[in-house]
């Protein structure tokens, strides 16, 4: 997977890999980076 840095995906993405996040966070994160790659990739 390409590396994302800034922005809203970056973000997204460093939150999902960071361990201490909270699931509420993580799905959130997770749905931006899913919709992020249904329209760029």
């Amino acid at each position: 997977m390409t590396k994302h840095s800034g922005g809203k995906v970056g973000k997204a993405g460093k939150i999902l890999s960071s361990k201490n996040t909270s699931n509420s966070a993580k799905s959130k994160a997770g749905k931006t980076l899913k919709n992020h790659q249904d329209k760029k990739h």
